[in-house]
């Protein structure tokens, strides 16, 4: 399912980074993984590093919910709360 996400290299595609309620959706689906999901891990890393990137540049495209979202789920994995 999750290989849709990646692009001809095997990585997870740049396009993505514009759709921050997506990029929200992989990181939280991410914390489901199992040993030797690897394609889960990658999706982990490349959310996280997005994510933050996202919340320190203080994104124009972000609305106040959205980023309230992401700083709570940086904050707070979904995993933990179950």
């Amino acid at each position: 399912i999750f290989e849709k996400f990646k692009d001809n290299k095997g990585e997870f595609s740049e396009s993505l980074v514009e759709d921050v309620r997506g990029l929200l959706n992989l990181y939280e689906a991410s914390h489901f993984r199992v040993h030797g999901e690897d394609i889960l891990e990658e999706a982990l890393s490349f959310t996280v590093q997005h994510l933050k990137s996202a919340v320190e540049h203080d994104d124009p495209n972000l609305s106040p919910t959205l980023l309230a979202e992401v700083k709570r789920a940086l904050e707070h994995c979904l995993r933990k709360g179950l």
